[in-house]
Order: structure tokens, then C-alpha cells, then sequence
């Protein structure tokens, strides 16, 4: 597995109005969003980019028009958020995503805003968006759910990413994350009990593998239903679940420490969850623990 983490935040919610994402040929004019103040179309730039393939969003409206260059491959482009009345903030009026692709399945989101001369911004980021439609704006508050792929603590076979959702809102030009949503009720004794097992179950497999030397898929279960906890705000109890779930022979406080280590070692962790995430010092704490880059065996003694 690569010894860097790639924990980036994928956006939940395209939101009541929102258009579906779909292929934009970098030739060809695509209407994204019309309305009083003008319309937004995805096409091609009248400036060539130095990229090969890139596109433009386009603002017309009564005054100039205003472009904005996305490079890359031209990807999927999505209306994710528009405003349908005054709102207090600084939400902008429209926002879109583009993705470009490639390994790091990067984008660019791009806000809009009406208000004085209209202008673009755009956050080139590895935050993507997932679906279905959250609340519709006019009746929910303005904010996203954020999904974090993280890669898998040491002792998976390949890189693969497992992902959970945080909640996030638009506060001073960017994306923070909404403490006032964030936590969510503790599991139930039920769902604690069928959880445990399935860790237990994929943690002893994960020690057969081992011993055998045959390759394995690693620990993505386990890792899921912590990173599910870990981002509602239940670090403790996803540590407790952990030890109380796992046999003897499997290191679950180095596992602990491993993966808490993948999370705060991404910029974006410094960015949405320090000081705020609750448990986030605890994961901080473990984290100076662990040290990145364990053979699997590591996990099994």
C-alpha cells in the first residue's frame, strides 16, 4: 500500500434543483443553470488552455461575460447548490463541481455570486461529490455532506479507499465543517453487536491470511465502521468497539494508532477537524503512536 494517505473529501448532496452530472465535450455548449441574472453554460474556452483537453464556465448576463478556465479532462460538470432566496452568509448563488479524473480522481468546485460585479472562484480540490439529493435549500440549511476516502490502514493488499460522510457548510469562501450537524446518536446495543462481529470476523480472517502468507483484502470493514464513528464524533467508542471485538493475537492499538496516524497526517484533517471534530484530540494523541508504513504481520503476533 502507499505509504501516503489520500483523504480527500467527497461532497454529499447535490441539492433540490441540482442538475445531474453528465459528459461535457470540451467543444460542445452545455447549459448548466439559467435564470434572472443570466445563465451558466460549460464550453469551450475562446482562450486555448496550456492543458490539451479544458473547458470554460461561462456567465452571461446583462453586463460582461465572465469565464472561468477548468483544465483537465473536460469530466462530468454538476450544478450542486443554488440559492432560491435571500439568505444571511456568505453562501454563494450557484455552485458547481467538475471533475478532471485520473488517479487522484481530483475536480474543481466553483462558486458563483451574483452581488456586485458577478464573479467566479474556484477551489481546485480532491474533495468529490457523492449523491443523492440532501435537503432542498429553501428548507434546509445551506451545507454539504462531505465523504472522506481514506486509504486503507497497512495490511491491505492494495490501495483501495473506504469512505464515511461529514457534514460541512460554506463559511468564509470555503468549506468548514458543521459542527451543529455532525454528531449523530451512538450506535444501538444492537448495531454494536452486529458490527463487533463483523469486525471480529474480518480481523480473524485477516490473521489467517497472515500466518498462511496468502494475500488478503486487508481490513476495509473494520476500517469503514471506525471511520463511520470516528466522523460522527465516537472516537471512544469506536476504540472500544475495536478492543472488545478483535482476538488477542490481533494488535488492535497498533492498528489504532496506524489509522488514526492516516488520518491527521492529510492537510484536510488540519483544515475540517482540528478543534472541532469532537475526539479529535484523542485522534491527534494516537496518532503520535503510530508509525506509518507497517508490514501486515505487524498486525498479528
Amino acid at each position: 500500500m502507499r505509504a501516503h494517505s489520500a483523504l480527500a473529501l467527497l461532497l454529499v448532496g447535490i441539492w433540490g434543483g441540482a442538475a445531474s452530472a453528465s459528459s461535457t465535450p470540451a467543444g460542445k455548449a452545455r447549459v448548466l443553470w439559467s435564470g434572472p441574472e443570466g445563465r451558466v453554460e460549460a464550453r469551450a474556452c475562446q482562450v486555448q488552455s496550456a492543458e490539451p483537453q479544458s473547458f470554460c464556465l461561462v456567465w452571461t448576463g446583462k453586463g460582461a461575460p465572465v469565464s472561468e478556465n477548468i483544465d483537465g479532462l473536460p469530466g462530468s460538470v454538476a450544478t450542486l447548490w443554488q440559492r432560491t432566496r435571500p439568505k444571511p452568509g456568505d453562501a454563494p448563488d450557484l455552485l458547481f463541481y467538475a471533475g478532471t479524473g485520473g488517479v487522484e480522481r481530483c475536480g474543481d468546485y466553483v462558486a458563483l455570486r451574483f452581488a456586485q460585479l458577478p464573479h467566479f472562484q474556484k477551489i481546485g480540490d480532491c474533495r468529490q461529490p457523492d449523491y443523492p439529493p440532501q435537503a432542498p435549500p429553501e428548507t434546509g440549511p445551506f451545507g454539504f455532506g462531505l465523504s472522506i476516502p481514506v486509504l486503507r490502514p497497512f495490511g491491505a493488499s492494495d490501495s483501495d479507499s473506504v469512505s464515511t460522510p461529514v457534514p460541512v457548510i460554506w463559511r468564509n469562501g470555503t468549506f468548514a465543517l458543521d459542527a451543529a450537524r455532525l454528531k449523530q446518536n451512538a450506535l444501538s446495543f444492537v448495531s454494536l453487536g452486529f458490527e463487533g462481529a463483523s469486525i471480529g470476523n474480518e480481523t480473524g480472517a485477516f490473521m489467517w491470511e497472515t500466518r498462511q502468507n496468502r494475500p488478503g483484502q486487508g481490513l476495509p470493514t473494520t476500517t469503514q465502521i471506525m471511520l463511520d464513528l470516528i466522523f460522527k464524533g465516537h472516537a471512544d467508542q469506536a476504540l472500544s468497539l475495536l478492543h472488545n471485538s478483535t482476538n488477542s493475537h490481533f494488535d488492535s492499538s497498533l492498528y489504532w494508532s496506524d489509522l488514526c496516524a492516516i488520518l491527521v497526517a492529510d492537510p484536510n484533517w488540519k483544515m475540517l477537524m482540528h478543534g472541532v471534530l469532537p475526539g479529535a484530540a484523542q485522534i491527534e494523541e494516537a496518532a503520535r503512536t503510530g508509525q506509518r508504513g507497517r508490514e501486515r504481520t505487524a498486525y498479528v503476533h
